[in-house]
Formats: structure tokens, sequence, C-alpha cells
């Protein structure tokens, strides 16, 4: 087995949809990518981190003509990063591995940037949340600093 399969077989048997409908093909082509894309990121995640985190994802939510010529699942393997970066630091591996048990990456649900908060990553950071131990992270091609966002979301909601 080469290990570019093998990373695509763990990856898609973490992978799971919130709704298990009809993909068109375009979303399906779309998930294939994606799963082999992150395969290699989550693989990483688990080794570093010693967890088993699952991606879940929401394909029926995507929209082609929303990601044209960008790679989606770059967005969602630099929150994963963000995971692995903290297993970095070991008093935050402990407790990663006690509070993460997936990472969410969502086409659905962006929140738009609040025009109060002019900094360059206030819209990406109020679209990622640690919540019943998932990393949620609604995607959006606009957001910036996606590893360096999803540390500081952690890094806040583990304290």
């Amino acid at each position: 087995m080469s290990s570019k399969f093998a990373f695509a077989a763990v990856a898609l048997l973490s992978m799971s949809a919130f709704a298990e409908e009809d993909l068109k093909p375009a979303q399906e082509e779309a998930k294939a990518s994606f799963e082999e894309q992150i395969a290699e990121p989550l693989k990483e995640a688990n080794d570093k981190c010693g967890t088993k985190l699952a991606v879940k994802t929401d394909f029926q939510n995507f929209k082609p003509e929303d990601w044209p010529s960008t790679s989606f699942s770059s967005y969602c393997e630099a929150a994963i990063d963000g995971v692995t970066a903290m297993c970095e630091r070991p008093a935050y591996k402990k407790a990663i591995l006690k509070k993460v048990t997936a990472v969410s990456c969502l086409f659905s649900g962006v929140k738009p940037a609040d025009k109060k908060d002019t900094s360059v990553n206030g819209a990406t950071q109020q679209n990622l949340s640690l919540e019943k131990g998932t990393l949620t992270y609604h995607m959006s091609k606009d957001h910036t600093n996606i590893t360096d966002n999803a540390k500081a979301v952690l890094e806040k909601a583990l304290n």
C-alpha cells in the first residue's frame, strides 16, 4: 500500500459529513480532493498530539463558484495545523488530548466581519470556536492567518 493511499484511507475513515445527503458531482469531486489533501496534515496532527481527531465537513453546502481557483482544503489544513502547533507546548498537548476530538471545516455559517473590529484577524477568529470537543471553522476565502488564529482561539478556550 502506498503511503499516499494510506493517508487517503486514514482521512476517509476519519471523515464524516453532518448529513449524508446526495452530493452533486462538483461537490463529490471537491470532497474527494479535500480528503486526499488533508490526509497528511490530519495524520501529522494525530501523531504529534496523540489524538484521533476526526474531520467533519458539510460538502452539501459547498458551492464551487464561492471558491474559484482557491484551494479550500488549505483553509481547513491551516486550522488543523493550529492544533498541531499547540501540541508543541506540553501543557496544551495534554489539554488538547483531553478536550479536542474533532475539527469541523464548514462551508456554511460564515459570520461577516464585524465593522467595529478593524484588525486583520478579527473576521477569522470570530469564525473559529471550540465547543464540545470540536474546533469548528466556518471557512471563507477572505480569512487570513488561519493557523495563528486557530492557535489563539484554542489557547483562549483551553484556559
